[in-house]
């Protein structure tokens, strides 16, 4: 059998890599467009972007939101890496978990467009491999995250959701405590007003809240008030984007709630991007810049967001216990 350097070095081999890039010159990506230059000193790793030293949410959010052509599966692992750093800003693992996952979906949806899942030959093959999934995602991710053995180590779902639960909840507390702010400063936020939004006024709201409900199953679904100012305190450039995702609704369930179930996906969340981050701006400026007590959390949500479009929105509505608990936490403002 010939040897390994022998096949590479023939000229069999060299009319492959001809053929092959020819392919991707008519039908790949961007057809006819000048071959992606990985040593371009401009040009991120992905992979390099998610593991790699200290995270840096705020380029990775530059580029979701450009309108710069890279080759397919980029953006869809930098975006799975984004919604990890989300649910857990202290955590490589998480995001790295989430990274294999939607590399797998990349490579996977390659396969379909290429119909190997109905019969397999060598051109759909070829056709997967370096049209559809593509030479730089190979090169680029694939080959970074340790190949086929990555896929076969990374933990499932279930698993991944059994470890969010916890945080699930605490997210979720946080994001339902902005929205009592986001009301206040809405009612009694006005020029010249004395009113001033803080955490602990919307932790007022979630005791009143649990008080009321004491034999409700549904007053269990915050959690206590030191974790809440935990998550508060140690995730501060998360919360704007956290809670303007519960805002978005995609098919009966929030942006939030896809998120924290891991399936944020550039392919299928592109078109909300600009209206989620436009949001979480707005949280800035018209919420987060209010609150005295905290310099550091419009000024690090700022840092992560960037310059932009702005975009204003009402709050989520309030239940009828959530408004009794408002009222009677609020009620010096609202008598006033």
């Amino acid at each position: 059998m010939a040897e390994i350097a022998e096949i590479l070095e023939s000229e069999e081999m060299a009319e492959v890599m001809r053929a092959v890039e020819a392919l991707k010159q008519r039908f790949g990506a961007h057809p006819g467009s000048i071959p992606f230059q990985r040593n371009d000193g401009q040009h991120l790793w992905p992979i390099a972007l998610t593991r790699v030293g200290r995270y840096k949410p705020d380029v990775v959010l530059k580029i979701l939101l450009d309108d710069h052509e890279y080759y397919p599966g980029y953006k869809a692992i930098l975006a799975a890496g984004f919604g990890g750093w989300l649910i857990a800003p202290r955590s490589k693992e998480v995001r790295e978990a989430l990274v294999v996952h939607a590399a797998v979906a990349h490579m996977d949806r390659a396969e379909s467009l290429a119909s190997i899942d109905t019969s397999f030959t060598v051109q759909k093959d070829i056709a997967a491999r370096y049209l559809f999934t593509g030479t730089d995602f190979l090169v680029e991710v694939y080959d970074c995250l340790g190949g086929h053995r990555a896929f076969g180590e990374a933990p499932s779902f279930d698993e991944l959701w059994d470890a969010f639960e916890s945080v699930e909840k605490t997210i979720n507390t946080a994001s339902r405590a902005i929205t009592y702010l986001h009301h206040a400063t809405d009612r009694f936020g006005s020029p010249g007003s004395r009113f001033v939004p803080s955490l602990n006024k919307a932790v007022s709201v979630l005791d009143e809240l649990k008080n009321a409900k004491k034999s409700d199953p549904s007053a269990q679904q915050y959690v206590s008030r030191s974790l809440l100012h935990q998550r508060w305190s140690q995730n501060k450039q998360t919360l704007a984007l956290l809670y303007s995702a519960s805002t978005i609704r995609i098919n009966r369930r929030t942006l939030l709630q896809i998120i924290l179930d891991g399936f944020f996906s550039y392919e299928d969340h592109r078109s909300y991007l600009e209206t989620w981050v436009g949001r979480a701006r707005y949280v800035a400026t018209h919420i987060f810049a209010r609150m005295k007590g905290d310099l550091e959390l419009e000024r690090k949500t700022h840092r992560i967001l960037g310059e932009g479009k702005i975009t204003p929105f009402s709050p989520p509505k309030l239940d009828d216990a959530e408004l009794a608990s408002f009222k009677r936490t609020f009620r010096n403002f609202i008598n006033g």
